[in-house]
């Protein structure tokens, strides 16, 4: 840290990552800036690894002392109507919604540390900004890319003036709140990031590692809010600079074997750009090292470009939200049924394994339109190298198209939820029925239909906190609380536990989750499958002693 530098604590506040694992790659872009300035950041996540997130809170606060506190705020809900498990339902509706434990985060930073400055941004703040202050009872937020902001921020703050001419600030004013115009985005010259944050190295392997290599979108899909973060604009990053950052990747992380490329639709505006990438990725073998996904729509895609894909090891994730003509024209969607099916079989015929996610419920869909795409999942159906996925109905986001439509035609027997100011309260779209009557019915054709499901439970917390506290080096907390776990905890985490311990050189570790494990599989009587003994004696035989 330079002599004019500020300790900078970043609190990653998305509650979903305890049901899916996405690490706060937008936070680690702006760490990595920060740092270049003198800057000492600290990301951290409040949910773990304690239960309590205030003793969290207190925990990080009190070993960082930090000058600035920076909260992202990745998702408000999970934007999913019939989440079984939710902790938020309504009629006919039932999700996780985020906002009131975000609100207990800032009360708490309020509390341990009085005036302590704090800016939040991320995706799910652009898109109601002054309203989510005004909830949140903050000052200041950042809309869009927050790496030069937030720098800018931290080195006018407290002259409210200077403040007042940071591009994407959003502040409390004389009219409430001002949101500034946003600073068209570019890539920082040769940005690579070298090494990412090594607290959330499970994340890496539980899901993957994301790359970043375009901004923008230039699609009007009626419930979709990318163009509100991203805008509309395309900004592309240089190929030899994604490049090189893979290759980074492959040095410096040893276990990440998957890449998923952020891009809203990879395949947009056209098929240039990604072609270049995937001959580049082939010319330096990087296919032969990684597996590669990324986000596509069915159109632009050929057979030639395909093929491409294929050869350069890639799966794919088509947002095709229904196979109905009169749905996606009445959505604004930019492809049509024809798109789908031709996207479909190229895959198919070029063996690539491809995901095709729809959204039932969407304006324009009637019974009779579900039935036209269950029997076009009929005709394609789920194979080894073909799935399906769905959600129900279209939550309603300010600034939407949906919104608009909405607001503009009332339609209120397919209104689900509570209409809120900056419409944060989960609020649904959904014809011709409500939510869990939609789901019913896709159930009744496909029963065994993926429906987005997020189970939450101790196991998984615990199983969880012991990954991050030996991601955050904190060894003897690690250690110790896998050894009071029960069996199913510890079988659930003892082979990444144990890989960390040794590339750690902590064998002592290593040996002593192995033995617990061992003692605790003893008195399972047949809860474990036997196989998970015969690994850890492996493992230990492995460190020179056998069992």
């Amino acid at each position: 840290m330079s002599p004019t530098g500020k300790k900078i604590l970043l609190l990653y506040a998305d509650r979903y990552y305890l049901l899916n694992q996405v690490y706060p790659f937008g936070l680690d872009m702006i760490s990595n800036y920060l740092k270049k300035r003198g800057h000492s950041v600290n990301i951290a996540y409040p949910f773990l690894p304690h239960m309590d997130y205030r003793e969290n809170i207190r925990s990080v606060i009190e070993q960082t002392d930090p000058d600035f506190v920076g909260i992202g705020i990745r998702n408000l809900d999970t934007c999913m109507s019939c989440e079984e498990y939710g902790d938020f339902k309504g009629d006919g509706y039932q999700t996780f919604f985020f906002l009131p434990q975000i609100k207990e985060i800032v009360s708490e930073v309020k509390q341990v540390a009085p005036g302590l400055p704090i800016v939040v941004g991320g995706g799910a703040f652009t898109v109601s900004p002054s309203a989510m202050l005004e909830y949140l009872g903050l000052d200041y937020g950042i809309v869009g890319e927050g790496e030069e902001p937030l720098c800018r921020f931290i080195e006018a703050f407290p002259d409210k003036e200077r403040i007042s001419q940071v591009p994407n600030m959003v502040y409390r004013s004389a009219e409430g709140y001002t949101v500034n115009p946003r600073k068209p985005y570019r890539f920082e010259s040769g940005l690579t990031l070298e090494r990412r944050d090594p607290g959330f190295n499970f994340a890496y392997q539980a899901t993957a590692v994301p790359v970043q290599v375009k901004r923008g979108c230039n699609q009007r899909c009626s419930y979709c809010i990318e163009p509100l973060i991203e805008s509309p604009r395309f900004v592309f990053r240089n190929i030899g600079s994604v490049i090189r950052e893979l290759k980074a990747i492959a040095r410096n992380m040893a276990d990440a074997t998957s890449i998923f490329f952020v891009d809203t639709e990879f395949n947009l505006p056209d098929l240039r750009y990604a072609s270049h990438l995937a001959k580049a990725i082939i010319r330096d073998g990087l296919h032969e090292r990684f597996r590669f996904t990324s986000q596509l729509i069915p159109k632009p895609f050929d057979t030639e470009f395909a093929k491409l894909l294929a050869e350069a090891s890639f799966s794919v994730v088509f947002s095709c939200e229904s196979f109905s003509d009169r749905v996606l024209e009445k959505n604004c969607i930019s492809y049509r049924e024809k798109d789908v099916v031709e996207a479909i079989e190229i895959c198919e015929k070029s063996g690539i394994h491809s995901t095709i996610c729809l959204i039932f419920g969407l304006p324009g869909e009637t019974y009779e339109t579900m039935d036209h795409s269950l029997a076009k999942m009929r005709e394609y159906p789920f194979c080894s190298i073909r799935t399906y996925e769905y959600t129900v109905g279209g939550r309603i986001y300010q600034g939407t198209p949906l919104c608009a439509y909405v607001e503009k035609n009332r339609p209120s027997k397919y209104l689900y939820g509570t209409k809120s100011e900056g419409y944060l309260l989960p609020y649904y779209y959904c014809a011709p029925a409500s939510p869990f009557e939609v789901r019913e019915y896709v159930k009744g054709v496909f029963p065994e239909l993926l429906c987005y499901q997020n189970r939450y439970d101790d196991t998984a917390h615990r199983r969880l906190a012991i990954c991050y506290l030996s991601d955050q080096a904190m060894w003897e907390d690690a250690v110790s609380l896998f050894i009071q776990s029960n069996v199913a905890v510890q079988a659930g985490v003892y082979d990444y536990l144990f890989k960390r311990a040794v590339q750690a050189e902590r064998e002592d570790d290593a040996r002593a989750i192995s033995l617990a494990f061992l003692g605790n599989i003893e008195n399972a009587k047949g809860d474990v499958d036997p196989a998970q003994a015969d690994i850890a004696r492996f493992y230990l035989s492995c460190l020179g002693q056998g069992q």
